[in-house]
């Protein structure tokens, strides 16, 4: 799945970069859109290591402000709220979890909020690629990453999330495009008489997503 969702990505940019290569034969671009806007995201998400291993709905909504910096280019601050889903943990996980008295639910939850900065280049009147990155505050809980796993719940755990995506421009107001987008979770681990004690939970996550944008 992780293979499946980077090829994803990776077909994205390309097909947009042959976009570029054709509108350099046409007139010059329209400047790059400035002002409010907000968007919202439907998709999935993907964790690939230790207890979870499978994927998810995904959902987020996003707002900010474009200043033009080019005819082409614009730069933006975005503020976020986003949704990783609920995921099933391995069978071996949960059979040591409960093996050890666990009673709580096995399953994560992952959700949080992201501050940060946006990139959008649009190459042509219609078309575009966006690159975003910030902090993101997640919230959850979920099994530890060791062989004698506990449940973990955290807030205000403070990692990073980065994005490529593509879209176009239906009009003045309205855009439609995909993402991919990677959500840095890792819940430190302690230190105990020199050795790590396993309570480590790493839930990286990515997301594969369609969105709709408006802009004021």
């Amino acid at each position: 799945m992780k293979k499946t969702l980077f090829a994803i990505a990776l077909a994205v940019a390309g097909a947009a970069g042959a976009a570029s290569v054709c509108a350099q034969d046409q007139a010059p671009v329209q400047k790059a859109r400035q002002g409010w806007y907000v968007d919202g995201g439907l998709g999935v998400s993907y964790i690939g290591k230790g207890p979870y291993n499978g994927s998810n709905y995904a959902g987020s909504l996003t707002g900010g402000y474009r200043w033009a910096v080019s005819d082409e280019l614009s730069i933006g601050a975005e503020l976020g709220y986003v949704y990783l889903g609920k995921q099933d943990a391995g069978q071996s996980y949960r059979d040591a979890y409960h093996a050890k008295g666990g009673t709580s639910e096995t399953r994560s939850d992952l959700r949080g909020g992201t501050l940060g900065a946006a990139l959008r280049w649009n190459f042509s009147p219609e078309w575009y690629m966006n690159l975003r990155a910030g902090v993101f505050d997640a919230h959850g809980s979920g099994l530890s990453d060791s062989h004698d796993p506990v449940r973990r719940t955290f807030n205000h755990n403070i990692g990073y999330y980065a994005g490529l995506g593509a879209g176009w421009d239906i009009n003045q107001h309205w855009s439609v495009g995909v993402s991919y987008d990677y959500y840095q979770v890792n819940r430190d681990r302690k230190m105990v008489n020199g050795q790590w004690d396993g309570t480590r939970v790493h839930m990286d996550t990515q997301t594969l997503t369609a969105s709709a944008e408006y802009r004021f």
